[in-house]
């Protein structure tokens, strides 16, 4: 028997010294998520019979969210309609409130944290297979949600916009109804509005109603006003469609008068512009941007000493032509006021003679010329300057020798007459050069023999009437960072209800995306501001690091020039008031609550959680008063022209 169990073991031990290169060791889990391969630097593992996976891969991939809260050892994933939280070796996971049980919990593996790749695909509206020959987890998102419907303005044209969480396929639906266009969408809706009511001259109201839920259809109606031209087409990310509505040229008008011309050509919106002469024969050609031809009535030319005639034509898919065929070398001013272009053909026009005269507050100018002239208004808040560009105006023999013009005045410094030559004319701009920024109204309109406008200061309460609104972050599901079991969406809140009053003792009208503990969706924050065509939008956050050094204040902006003027303002009077490090402000172009706003807004970062100082100074209640003061203070310089 002894020999036997010797014999035995002997055999096994030369078994073990003998390489093996017939057996290969198990592959590593792939993960294909819509047939793309998904790598990381943690493979998946198979725990109890179930696959867990790093939830940053998969949640991005699947176009989530993922928070870590690392004081409590648990997990956020957020989308716009889902809130899923798992706690590290924990059973039990929340989704939007709900308990659920799982049979494996979220665990940590080589510092990342692993979840339950089935649950969290299904649960993220995903279908997810095993294949265990390939050993290959499949993850396809057959069901798309529409998260977003909306009506703004995309690059220069009203358009109904409906934005996924994943690519949309639609198809259009023949309604047989006058002005009336509908397009099936297989997607499910996931909105927080589904009517559209907007009556301008494009659209009467869209309607949005699933019809069928498997498969998911959306139907979506649009009721187009008469003789309206529309187009519609995918983003190159197939997950937001466009309906466009094209700007189109409304009327032509043609006014003789002794000496000039005047033509008046009205587009539906405005738009840019450009013209130039050409020879052989004359002609001035006059190219508006983003713009259809409609059905205009054969122009009818009156007997004038400047034209011959004048001619339409659609240059480019989005781009009309005018031209006017010329009698002889003449004078021409071209000018736009909002959605009407204007071409006065004249002799050559002077400024003669400006007049200032100050009542109150307020100082008016009255600029005379020998003729009537096309102008315009420009301010530059940066520069602290108002000016007025005249094309193809002259200075007059009064003024000829008077360049800047020296005023006696806490309103306006001096004025300055400046030619300035570009490639098509010379312009006169008369330039006011201002102490500090205030508020300017033109008194008349173009093409006039008298422009006249009132310079004046901003008043007492440069708040009086503006309308607000205050955006605490996070909220409800979404409770943003939490340190020391504190989170961040009650500091937002708090901090904003404070600046909610003292914007209302400033004569401001507010509006609150939260005033309590509840979810907002981000589009439906800066959604609501839009609506509602508020002033100013200013959205509360505070901040979080890795490293707990980081400390202090940022404002941030989506990078146009309006809104980083308010950024700068904010900023300023923010770190004045709570004397925390001064971290400047920073473009952040991904920002939807900034970038989805029409109005000047601001994201600010009042401190960071993460940082003991500043975390022991976000507990004071005193501390969040001043952080709200500093916020109204610097939308209060803001409207003042109060920025450096």
């Amino acid at each position: 028997m002894f020999k036997k169990i010797f014999a035995a073991n002997v055999i096994f031990i030369l078994m073990l010294c003998i390489p093996v290169y017939g057996l290969a060791a198990l592959s590593p889990i792939e993960i294909y998520i819509n047939d793309a391969k998904i790598n990381s630097d943690v493979p998946p593992v198979i725990i109890n019979g179930r696959t867990l996976a790093p939830v940053r891969v998969i949640s991005e991939n699947l176009g989530a969210e993922v928070y870590w809260d690392n004081d409590n050892r648990l997990v956020q994933i957020i989308t716009t309609t889902k809130t899923i939280i798992l706690k590290i070796d924990d059973k039990k996971a929340l989704v939007n409130g709900q308990e659920i049980l799982l049979d494996v919990p979220a665990t940590i593996i080589n510092n990342r944290t692993m979840v339950p790749l089935r649950f969290l695909g299904e649960t993220l509206g995903a279908e997810v297979k095993w294949d265990n020959d390939l050993r290959r987890v499949i993850i396809n998102r057959n069901r798309a949600k529409i998260i977003d419907f909306s009506y703004e303005v995309v690059e220069g044209k009203p358009s109904v916009i409906i934005k996924g969480d994943g690519p949309l396929e639609y198809t259009e639906v023949e309604t047989q109804i006058a002005n009336k266009l509908a397009i099936d969408v297989t997607a499910n809706l996931d909105t927080l509005k589904n009517v559209l009511n907007i009556d301008d001259d494009f659209l009467d109201k869209a309607v949005a109603g699933e019809i069928s839920n498997e498969p998911a259809i959306t139907r979506i109606i649009f009721d187009l006003k008469p003789e309206v031209s529309s187009r519609i087409y995918s983003s190159s990310d197939k997950k937001t469609i466009f309906l466009t509505f094209d700007n189109v040229l409304e009327d032509v008008t043609i006014e003789n008068q002794p000496d000039e011309l005047l033509i008046k050509l009205k587009a539906t919106n405005a738009s840019d512009m450009n013209y130039f002469l050409l020879s052989n024969p004359d002609r001035l050609v006059l190219d508006i941007d983003d713009l259809k031809l409609s059905a205009i009535a054969p122009l009818e030319i009156p007997k004038n000493d400047f034209i011959n005639d004048i001619r339409f034509g659609q240059f480019s898919e989005n781009t009309v032509r005018v031209v006017f065929d010329l009698k002889n070398d003449i004078n021409y001013q071209v000018f736009r006021d909002d959605n009407v272009f204007s071409v006065i053909f004249s002799e050559v026009h002077t400024v003669e003679d400006i007049e200032i005269t100050r009542e109150g507050d307020a100082t008016f100018i009255e600029i005379t010329a020998d003729g009537k002239i096309g102008y315009e208004l420009k301010a530059d808040k940066s520069k602290k300057q108002f000016k007025i560009v005249m094309p193809g105006v002259a200075i007059g023999e009064n003024l000829l020798n008077q360049n800047i013009i020296r005023i006696a005045d806490d309103i306006i410094e001096y004025i300055e007459l400046v030619k300035v030559k570009d490639t098509r004319s010379y312009n006169l701009e008369i330039v006011f050069n201002l102490n500090s920024f205030v508020n300017c109204e033109m008194l008349s309109s173009p093409p006039s023999s008298r422009v006249r406008l009132e310079i004046y200061k901003s008043s007492l309460k440069p708040l009086e009437g503006k309308l607000i609104v205050v955006d605490p972050g996070h909220g409800g599901s979404e409770p943003g960072a939490i340190v020391n079991n504190i989170k961040e969406k009650d500091l937002n809140l708090d901090i904003g209800l404070k600046l909610q009053k003292l914007l209302e003792d400033n004569g401001a009208k507010v509006h609150m995306t939260r005033d309590s503990d509840i979810f907002v969706d981000l589009y439906a924050r800066a959604g609501i501001a839009n609506e509602i065509n508020a002033d100013l939008f200013v959205s509360v956050h505070n901040n979080t690091a890795t490293s707990t050094a980081a400390s202090g204040t940022e404002t941030l902006y989506f990078p146009v020039p309006e809104k980083k003027l308010l950024a700068q303002a904010v900023q300023k009077a923010v770190v004045s008031y709570i004397n925390l490090n001064d971290r400047g402000i920073v473009e952040r172009p991904g920002l939807v609550v900034t970038r989805e706003t029409k109005m000047p807004s601001v994201l600010v970062e009042v401190g960071f959680m993460t940082n003991e100082n500043d975390f022991v100074l976000l507990m004071n209640d005193d501390f969040r008063q001043k952080a709200a003061e500093g916020i109204c203070q610097g939308i209060i310089d803001y409207f003042s022209g109060k920025i450096n």
